[in-house]
């Protein structure tokens, strides 16, 4: 189970690449960004709750004292991320998107430093000056100009911002006792909640009707990729492999996102990009298994 555990993560991180192609798809239907969440989180809690009040329904418990940190993860963590993740998607090459918001570990080395008083180690900070200059190359400045937007950028900042709040969120939530289960799904669930009102439910219902079968499975499938099943490998992997080499497994992410908008979008890969997207990948999973006591 052990060499299986180990592809876990990898594939939860292929999941997590390819959910720029849903993301355009539904925009091309007619959905709004919210509703592309909402559909999605909404599905997904429906799966997640299934899944653990067959497994094991004591999952879905939680102290009315710890509800504000699991909200308020779900909300800051994933509603925010994905919110801007989409916005990123719809004006930057999936690869830049995707490298973007793997740029969570640099934030959550800061952002620990100033809660958990964690030291900025010389391993961690080479690996934050690594990762700029592969953002750089995978940016396309380089070798064809500036190829993004101003808001698409900004987005994809946030996004990875946002991204690394969780595992701020998640780190708190499991030192209180609760399982990767748990919280997700209560991250998907206030995701869900927060999105429906401002999701334009005319054109999804316009989209579902006009073939039930095929459009109601696609977004079935949306849900499952893009959060329940790749939530539920990585907390899966996690009970076979530490945590450092599983956040090293998942940076296949941007990998995937790069790949996947050159083949399905034909977004031009260039031997600059391509390094880029090395040494970005190869920086992130530097900084996730530094130490705190990590060279001086």
């Amino acid at each position: 189970m052990k060499k299986i555990a180990f592809l876990l993560p990898l594939l939860s991180g292929v999941c997590f690449g390819s959910i720029g192609i849903f993301i355009r798809l539904f925009s091309e239907a007619g959905f709004n960004n919210m509703a592309i969440l909402a559909t999605r989180n909404a599905i997904s809690a429906l799966l997640l709750f299934l899944f653990m009040f067959v497994y094991d329904r004591n999952l879905l418990k939680c102290k009315l004292r710890d509800l504000p940190v699991l909200l308020g993860g779900g909300f800051i963590g994933m509603t925010l991320t994905n919110v801007f993740y989409n916005i990123a998607v719809l004006n930057l090459s999936l690869g830049f998107a995707g490298v973007l918001i793997g740029l969570s570990p640099v934030y959550v080395v800061f952002i620990a430093a100033f809660l958990f008083r964690e030291r900025i180690s010389l391993r961690k900070l080479a690996g934050m000056v690594l990762a700029i200059i592969g953002v750089i190359m995978v940016s396309g400045v380089i070798d064809s100009g500036v190829t993004f937007t101003a808001l698409g950028l900004a987005a994809g900042l946030l996004s990875g911002l946002f991204y690394g709040m969780t595992s701020i969120f998640t780190k708190v939530s499991i030192g209180r006792g609760y399982n990767g289960l748990t919280i997700t799904f209560y991250a998907v669930l206030i995701t869900a909640i927060t999105t429906a009102p401002f999701a334009n439910w005319g054109e999804v219902a316009s989209y579902t009707a006009a073939a039930p079968a095929s459009h109601i499975m696609l977004m079935i499938a949306h849900a499952l990729i893009g959060a329940a099943l790749p939530y539920l490998m990585l907390n899966v992997s996690l009970r076979f492999i530490e945590a450092g080499k599983a956040s090293i497994l998942t940076s296949s992410e941007p990998v995937a996102a790069m790949l996947f908008g050159a083949f399905v979008y034909g977004e031009k890969l260039t031997v600059i990009s391509v390094a880029g997207m090395a040494i970005a990948v190869t920086a992130f999973g530097i900084i996730s298994t530094g130490g705190s006591n990590d060279g001086e």
